[in-house]
């Protein structure tokens, strides 16, 4: 459940909080700044993985919002377990493509919608370790 869970959250938060643009610059640089500037130095090793500090708090929210759900302990850190799988395998993936040649197929197609997303159209493949969410909300890389 937590590993399905993640990709929804991947995909909501790359594409609704990490692209908004808010006229408040202040809430935008706290929001996304550090993704902004990702996408400006794709390169930079410093600017790739989620900061530990918004990672914990991301964490104690979602870990929060289940206990209150399922007011069980256990089954909210059996799926918060299954969320921070998958977070763990999109920041391995994240580093992966931008920063070194692989020889596996699965990580080259990774990298091949993830880099359309970044260097063709910002506007889709918001997925990076799974296009399924790009397929139902229509944000799937354009075979133009």
């Amino acid at each position: 459940m937590g590993l399905f869970l993640w990709t929804i959250i991947e995909y909501f938060f790359h594409r609704v909080l990490l692209h908004v643009r808010l006229s408040n610059p202040t809430l935008q640089g706290l929001l996304n700044g550090q993704h902004t500037a990702h996408h400006a130095a794709p390169r930079d090793p410093s600017k790739i993985l989620v900061k530990p500090l918004f990672g914990v708090l991301i964490s104690a929210a979602i870990y929060g919002f289940l206990f209150w759900i399922t007011g069980s302990a256990f089954r909210s850190a059996g799926v918060i377990t299954g969320i921070w799988t998958g977070f763990l395998y999109y920041e391995l993936v994240h580093y992966r493509v931008h920063m070194s040649l692989t020889h596996s197929p699965l990580l080259q197609w990774q990298r091949r919608a993830h880099f359309y997303h970044h260097f063709s159209n910002s506007s889709e493949s918001f997925g990076v370790t799974t296009p399924l969410w790009d397929y139902v909300f229509g944000t799937a890389r354009s075979r133009h």
